[in-house]
């Protein structure tokens, strides 16, 4: 009897004990001073913990991507952000990204970039997608002036000097009306040219502006002065004359003269005198061929010992042949300024 009594009386201790830890304790009832339970915003955007910069190389986007453990559907949300932009589809191994990332892996800023001058960024806004948008960069420019004196051409002339032969060409471009640099350029002729060089962060990027030229030959001296109208930028000599005239002198930059103009010239190929009512000019195949004036395309096609031809009529009448053409990029009814109607090669006699 007395081991029974025992027995209860340790249940019910137990069960008190128990009923005791789920009463309130002091402090913590309503308008206590006990410690408040901490709010939780689930809208706290999350920090970025983590970022990543590196070449694409030999793999897509998609791939560099989810090394970084990202989820599919947050390189899919930002492949989307950014098609109306930049199509990742066009990706080279060359290109950089820097990806910043929070504690969940969801990119928070995504930069890409494809060159000096072509930055995309990408930053996560409020409905969970992405703004993107094209950085603008600021080039800082420097103005440099320099005389090229030639003595075999003028792109040599510019690489003796340091130079890249980009300057070469932009020079050629503006005296293209006044100047044929196959044939009048003579040892000792020298240029001079005031251009801008632009940096970025300190390194150099790309040439900007030619802003004055001048050229110093044995029995004439061309000038060229860049003014803007307040709608477009163009040359002008010394007398205030446009360089832009109604022609080209040739319709390549540089290369060499093979065959000139002759009425009995001894054929290279049929090995016999026949006229040669044209100039044959020597150049890398694929080279851009120049309209010499504006105008409209009359024929392009196949055509005899021309091969594929382009027939280029002008105003007043007059009418330019493009032949021995690798590729002819117009078609017949076809206008506008004097840019490449086709590319060099050799298809029929020459």
């Amino acid at each position: 009897m007395g081991l029974k009594r025992n027995w209860l009386a340790g249940v019910l201790y137990l069960f008190f004990g128990v009923f005791c830890l789920f009463l309130p304790q002091p402090g913590l009832a309503s308008g206590g001073q006990g410690l408040e339970p901490m709010a939780v915003n689930e809208d706290t955007e999350p920090q970025a913990i983590g970022v990543v910069e590196d070449r694409l190389r030999n793999r897509t986007l998609y791939e560099a991507l989810t090394a970084c453990d990202i989820p599919p559907s947050e390189i899919l949300c930002l492949s989307r952000s950014f098609k109306p932009v930049f199509d990742f589809r066009y990706c080279r191994p060359k290109d950089t990204y820097r990806v910043c990332v929070d504690d969940a892996h969801r990119i928070q800023k995504f930069v890409y970039k494809t060159g000096p001058l072509d930055e995309y960024e990408a930053v996560k806004d409020d409905k969970g997608g992405y703004s993107v948008h094209k950085r603008d960069i600021v080039l800082d420019r420097q103005v440099v002036s320099k005389v090229f004196t030639i003595e075999t051409s003028l792109y040599q002339a510019v690489a003796d000097e340091g130079e890249h032969q980009l300057i070469a060409g932009l020079v050629a471009d503006i005296f293209a009306w006044d100047i044929d640099f196959y044939l009048y350029p003579r040892k000792g002729d020298r240029i001079a040219v005031m251009y801008e060089r632009c940096y970025k962060g300190g390194e150099f990027v790309q040439y900007g502006k030619i802003l004055a030229a001048c050229y110093v030959g044995r029995h004439k001296t061309f000038s060229a002065y860049l003014f803007n109208d307040g709608e477009f930028d163009s040359y002008y000599d010394r007398d205030g004359q446009p360089l832009r005239k109604m022609f080209l002198r040739t319709p390549l930059k540089f290369g060499k003269i093979t065959s000139g103009y002759s009425i009995r010239r001894f054929h290279p190929v049929l090995k016999k005198y026949r006229a040669h009512t044209g100039i044959d000019y020597g150049a890398p195949r694929g080279t851009p061929i120049r309209a010499t004036a504006n105008g409209r395309v009359m024929f392009a096609g196949w055509k005899g010992g021309y091969g594929k031809l382009m027939i280029i009529k002008h105003p007043n009448g007059y009418q330019t042949y493009y032949g021995h053409c690798s590729r002819l990029l117009k078609k017949r009814g076809d206008t506008g300024p004097g840019c490449p109607p086709a590319h060099t090669c050799i298809t029929r006699y020459a």
